[in-house]
Order: structure tokens, then C-alpha cells, then sequence
């Protein structure tokens, strides 16, 4: 199976995979109304999106070739990633039918025509050994039933000297930060945003687990951006409603680089 023909894992979804989508999160069966209140969270940590594909300069020029985006959701970073890379393939997958589809509406609306979005599961992606040059994923570790499968499975598609991006909130993140995102936030987000933080990951956890998978090019750091990115998105941080919380804090950045 080639890359461009590479499809979605529709069969194999299984019934624990799919307690594990959004509506688990935000305390939900409806996942229509759980993306809805998804959304929202969205809209809130925008400019999230945006500062990540800019920091991606610092790993790579990408002038080409395939990215991925895991756990997509509505796409948001996937889009952001294929406005900054025209001439890459971008792809996003998810596990939520409806999520790929809002994204797909979302792309189309924004005319951005270098990004698709697969159902499909991260940790059994459907493409070849050594075929992409880019991973990226925000918020998707923590929701991720076997981190392990899907680190493997993100070195198993990365061609040698290509890297993977990731970012995710951290267990250990300061009180003080978590308590002021959860005060801006309606009462079935902020859950949601507190049920995300009691499953996620303090750096030490995947430095192990990294080590342990004998995956030896990775840095696990808490979340920083460049002054060049921050300048680009010093607009869209202003407007941003938490302008006033300092949300690095509550991420982590995971980086491997395939020898």
C-alpha cells in the first residue's frame, strides 16, 4: 500500500477504542454535543495552534513530502501545519468519524487543498515504513490507550532523518495555571480540561518510556516558543482570551529524531 493511497482503518475501530473519544472526555454519550463543547475549547487556545506550526522552522524546512497530524481532531494544527507547507501532503487522522469531517469542512472552508483527514487509529497507522517526514500531534498523548504502540508506530512511518513533534498538557503542571484556564472556561470544559490533566503525562513518565522502547534521539522539555514565533503571533496572543495565563506551563514537548 502506497503512501497516497494509504486509507483509513474503518473496520478495526474497536468498541474500547471508541469509549475513548471525546464524549468520555467531556462526561458525555452525545459525541455531537461533546465536539460542540470540543469546539469551544478550541476557539479558547487558538492561537495554540498557530504558535506550534510556526516553532516547527527550528526542526526542518519540510519544502516537501508527507506530514502527519495524530489525533486531529477538527484539524486545527493539521491546517495550520499545510498553510505554512504548501508543498506538502498533510494528513490528519482521528478515531471520531464526525471529528475528520468537521475538519474536512473546515479545510475547505479556509481553501487550504494540501491536507486530508483519515479515520484511522495512532497506534496502528496506515502507512508505509520510513514514508513520512513529519509527525505532529497536540493533546493526543493522554488520550492514547497504549503509548508505547503508538510511539513505535511513530517510529516505525518516520523516514530516517525526519523528526516528530509532539505536545501535551503534563500532570505536574502549576496549581495556580491549571485553576486560572479552569475558571475561563464553562462547566463541562473545564471538567474536561481537568479529566485531560489527571491523564497525562509528567516529562520523567515518557523520557522512560522512550528509553525503554531503545528510541534514543528524543528530548521531552516543558513547552517553549522562539521570539520569532511569539512576534508572528503576537495579534492573535492579544486577542486571545487567555492572554493573561502563561499556558506553556501546562505543556510538554516531545521531539524524536529518527537516526
Amino acid at each position: 500500500m502506497s503512501v497516497g493511497d494509504a486509507t483509513a482503518i474503518t473496520d478495526e475501530v474497536s468498541a474500547l477504542q471508541k469509549n475513548e473519544r471525546l464524549e468520555e472526555e467531556f462526561g458525555l454519550e452525545d459525541e455531537e454535543q461533546a465536539l460542540r463543547d470540543y469546539a469551544l475549547v478550541v476557539d479558547l487556545l487558538n492561537a495554540n495552534y498557530s504558535l506550534i506550526a510556526d516553532e516547527l522552522f527550528k526542526l526542518g524546512e519540510f519544502k516537501q513530502g508527507l506530514a502527519i497530524d495524530m489525533g486531529t481532531g477538527l484539524g486545527s494544527l493539521a491546517i495550520e501545519v499545510a498553510k505554512r507547507y504548501p508543498h506538502m501532503e498533510v494528513i490528519g487522522i482521528d478515531i471520531s468519524q464526525k471529528a475528520i469531517g468537521l475538519a474536512g469542512q473546515k479545510a475547505k472552508q479556509a481553501e487550504i487543498r494540501n491536507v486530508e483527514f483519515q479515520l484511522a487509529d495512532i497506534h496502528e497507522m496506515p502507512f508505509e515504513d520510513n514514508s513520512c517526514d513529519l509527525v505532529v500531534s497536540h493533546g493526543a498523548m493522554h488520550h492514547l490507550r497504549d503509548i508505547s504502540r503508538a510511539f513505535n508506530s511513530i517510529y516505525r512511518i518516520l523516514k530516517p532523518g525526519a523528526c516528530a513533534y509532539l505536545t501535551d498538557l503534563r500532570r505536574d503542571a502549576p496549581p495556580e495555571v491549571v485553576k486560572g484556564i479552569e475558571d475561563n472556561l464553562p462547566a463541562s470544559q473545564a471538567r474536561a480540561f481537568i479529566n485531560s490533566i489527571k491523564a497525562s503525562y509528567i516529562p520523567q513518565e515518557l523520557e522512560e518510556i522512550l528509553t525503554r522502547l531503545n528510541i534514543k534521539n528524543f528530548a521531552v522539555s516543558a513547552q517553549k516558543f522562539s521570539r520569532e514565533t511569539i512576534i508572528k503571533n503576537i495579534k492573535k496572543l492579544r486577542e486571545s482570551p487567555m492572554r493573561s495565563i502563561d499556558s506553556t506551563k501546562l505543556s510538554q514537548t516531545v521531539v524524536i529524531n529518527k537516526a
